[in-house]
């Protein structure tokens, strides 16, 4: 392949727009500075052609990996009572419960401090951090057969 320069079109171009072929890149001025690269990358950075469509796939993942719900034992039961009754608003704790149908499910972990508890209802209300749409603050709520293990 021949030189662009060479050519009868780089010879065109040349001859038109010598001038400011030589010339040093101009400098940006005070009101309108240079983007710095990391917000260049931005601009040309992907988007989501298909919204939700990475939802979906962790959810359909999420399916195959469903456990079938299990029994405590009696010494389990009776230790998870007493972490129970130790228990006041305010504490920081880590829980980890059953979440699903009584057949199958998924074990998760939530961190969070006890908003409320309800001995006679048998559910604990943990303030970790998930928001309403509106931006508010929505307690967790749990029920005491779904607490598979409590950690203070």
């Amino acid at each position: 392949m021949d030189d662009y320069k060479n050519t009868p079109e780089g010879r065109a171009a040349r001859q038109k727009y010598g001038d400011l072929l030589q010339r040093a890149r101009p400098e940006p001025s005070f009101r309108h500075p240079r983007m710095p690269v990391s917000s260049r990358a931005k601009i040309f950075s992907p988007f989501a052609a298909l919204r939700g469509y990475e939802e979906e796939i962790a959810e359909e993942g999420a399916w195959h990996l469903r456990i079938p719900r299990s029994e405590p034992s009696e010494e389990q039961k009776e230790a998870l009572s007493a972490k129970l009754q130790q228990l006041r608003k305010g504490m920081s704790l880590k829980v980890t419960y059953f979440e699903g149908t009584p057949d199958s499910g998924f074990s998760r972990t939530v961190f969070g401090t006890v908003e409320q508890l309800d001995f006679a209802q048998r559910k604990l209300w943990i303030a970790c951090g998930e928001k309403t749409v509106l931006g508010k603050e929505r307690p967790k709520l749990l029920c005491f057969e779904d607490i598979l293990e409590l950690m203070f």
